[in-house]
């Protein structure tokens, strides 16, 4: 993300100290407007984790595991920003961001066959930090970056079924999990005024969020994803971590997300002067 950062940066700054001289401060103010936007998540490592999943930690039994979905997301924002000067803003951005349904299925060597269906979304709550620069009259070239707080649930529905008839089980799987950490933000627009002071925003931004690990209920018990020493991902009841490292002779480590998406918005806003 840093090479983003840099990327977008640099042309922004350059530009500004070019332009710099012949401009006069705006009075002070406020904007308030709403945001949507659709974009394409990166796969990662959180990806590629859920891609060993196991639903049995027995190493003698083997897996084939499918993932897909999950790759589009949907942005959905209200923000109020402060107005410092004409070019300088800073800002707080309220949304929620929602996945695609990311889809799992696994088949086992001993013929159990798991499908995972996973609803994941988060809130989030932003400072950002706008530069902008005027093209024309009625056009200016935007600028951001920001972090802030993000809270993501982890609804997950499904069915494990096995072995052969007349013996054949089935199994329910339903879990809700929640994890919290941290959001980051770059991106960059250009703002077209309708009227006065209303104006309307195309742009593109990076979105990640950090996330250490996730917690909740699953089949009725206080669990979480856990990964163990060789890569293999299942959900483990917590209060049976110390029972599992003990029995795999291995160390866990709760699944993690750090993922992000390039997602392209519109914004609607209004400008209140002083």
């Amino acid at each position: 993300m840093s090479r983003c950062i840099v990327i977008l940066s640099f042309p922004v700054f350059l530009f500004s100290f070019l332009t710099s001289g012949g401009l006069t401060a705006e009075p002070s103010g406020i904007e308030v407007g709403m945001r949507y936007g659709a974009g394409e998540r990166i796969p990662g490592r959180f990806d590629g984790d859920l891609r060993q999943f196991s639903s049995t930690f027995n190493p003698l039994v083997f897996s084939d595991v499918n993932l897909k979905g999950g790759k589009t997301t949907n942005l959905y924002e209200g923000f109020i920003r402060f107005l410092l000067d004409s070019r300088n803003r800073v800002g707080f951005y309220i949304g929620r961001n929602d996945w695609q349904i990311l889809q799992l299925t696994e088949v086992t060597s001993d013929l159990y066959y798991t499908k995972l269906n996973s609803e994941i979304y988060s809130y989030h709550v932003l400072g950002m930090y706008h530069f902008s620069m005027p093209i024309s009259r009625n056009f200016e070239w935007e600028n951001g970056v920001g972090m802030g707080f993000t809270s993501a649930d982890w609804n997950i529905r499904g069915y494990s079924i096995g072995e052969p008839l007349p013996n054949t089980q089935y199994f329910n799987q339903r879990g809700r999990l929640r994890g919290s950490g941290l959001v980051y933000r770059v991106e960059t627009a250009i703002n077209r005024r309708l009227y006065e002071n209303t104006f309307f925003q195309i742009g593109i931004g990076y979105h990640h969020i950090a996330i250490d690990k996730f917690s909740g209920n699953y089949n009725g018990e206080t669990s979480s994803f856990y990964i163990r020493a060789d890569g293999r991902v299942g959900v483990i009841d917590d209060t049976r971590i110390i029972d599992a490292t003990v029995s795999t002779a291995q160390t866990f480590r709760r699944l993690d997300m750090n993922t992000g998406a390039w997602t392209l918005y519109f914004s609607a806003f209004q400008r209140f002067l002083d």
